[in-house]
């Protein structure tokens, strides 16, 4: 029988860094989408994409980082995903194709980061998920913060190409952080099979598909309103630095609840942790509302920011928690993260497209603002029922 794993004393530093490293190469590039549009002489709206790569990545590949894991390893994975994301977060200052060939790979890295995060948690910091999750939830939210403001001024002193290329050295730094990690490395078929309980069918479990949809529509919400908030900012009357600075504090305003709720949620019951979701959903709502009205006020689209950044800071880093809460096993918690994920982000991955192309049609975006409503009523209610049972 082998022994128990261990991990380096440099996990939960890893950790953290790779957290930097899962949000800020997408969410930083809407605040400068029309420097960008103009260095390759294309249409602003068509850039949108930009956002949906990433998310058809999370779509189609979650469930091949799982089989991935499976072999290779967890810890390998993610070294692997962090090489990709070095070499996409880099090419994509060159050229249009070298722009999307970019961003795919960035998608992919990130895919991996997704999936395997929370089993890398669940697996060698059983006792510390709630802790864990809430640090590295803060990192990814503050550095998309940090990314989504600081960008602009970064680009108007230079380029938006610099300021990618200073971003893309997080990455950098993660890797090398992240490489005593690999000797703790152990692929799943050198764990005894005696001693781990049998793997539960999550694609024929109803309250993962009920993850999935909660999932899917808040990512819908985030990344429509990550791409399209500073564009309906803007179209108010803000300017970009304005803007920009919506768009950072959107990200900062969602950091309390990202550390507070994973570690709340590890103390509740499963059916008080359900109404995590109906307090997301009526911020979410509330913020939505306001954007139906174009208030030329930066205090005004802050309040905006404030709202949304209440739901997301609550729903995405409760899905994540949950991953590890709602199973018994180490594998178990990836092949639900990775299911979920895998469908939910397909979900997501329409959100920007079709804002935008309703913005395009109408010349307004009150139609997308709709559609929007009508996700944050389906992530509210598949929330609920998703909570009714303790395990999947």
């Amino acid at each position: 029988m082998l022994e128990k794993k261990n991990h380096s004393s440099l996990l939960l530093v890893g950790i953290l860094l790779v957290g930097v490293c899962m949000r800020m190469p997408i969410t930083a590039l809407p605040s400068v989408i029309k420097d960008i549009a103009a260095s390759f002489q294309v249409a602003p709206n068509s850039l949108g994409i930009l956002t949906t790569i990433p998310l058809l990545c999370f779509g189609f590949i979650s469930p091949l980082v799982s089989l991935l894991a499976r072999k290779i390893g967890n810890e390998a994975t993610i070294g692997l995903a962090l090489l990709l994301l070095i070499v996409g977060s880099f090419v994509r200052i060159f050229n249009f194709w070298s722009l999307l060939g970019g961003t795919v790979l960035v998608g992919l890295a990130i895919t991996g980061f997704n999936v395997l995060l929370p089993a890398v948690i669940a697996d060698k910091l059983p006792d510390k998920i709630g802790s864990t999750t809430g640090m590295y939830n803060v990192a990814i939210t503050s550095f998309s913060a940090i990314g989504a403001y600081t960008i602009s001024p970064l680009s108007q002193a230079a380029s938006w190409q610099v300021a990618i290329v200073i971003i893309s050295l997080v990455a950098v730094l993660t890797a090398i952080v992240w490489l005593p990690n690999l000797k703790y490395n152990q692929p799943e078929k050198l764990v005894p099979t005696t001693d781990t309980p049998g793997e539960t069918n999550m694609w024929r479990n109803k309250t993962a598909w009920y993850l999935v949809f909660y999932f899917g529509a808040q990512s819908f919400v985030f990344y429509s309103i990550v791409a399209w908030l500073p564009a309906i900012a803007l179209a108010a009357g803000l300017t970009q630095d304005q803007a920009s600075l919506v768009a950072g504090f959107f990200q900062l305003f969602s950091m309390p609840f990202a550390l507070v709720i994973p570690v709340v949620a590890t103390r509740l019951s499963h059916l008080r942790r359900r109404w995590f979701a109906l307090f997301a959903g009526i911020a979410a709502a509330a913020s939505l509302g306001m954007l139906f009205f174009a208030v030329n006020s930066v205090w005004y689209y802050l309040l905006v920011a404030l709202l949304m950044g209440m739901a997301i800071g609550t729903t995405f880093p409760l899905g994540l928690t949950v991953f590890g809460l709602k199973t018994r096993n180490a594998a178990d918690t990836r092949n639900l993260s990775g299911m979920v994920q895998s469908a939910g982000y397909l979900l997501a991955a329409t959100g920007p497209v079709i804002v935008g192309h309703l913005n395009a049609a109408t010349h307004s975006w009150q139609a997308g603002l709709v559609v929007l409503l009508g996700a944050v009523v389906v992530f509210t209610v598949a929330g609920l029922l998703a909570g009714r049972r303790h395990y999947v």
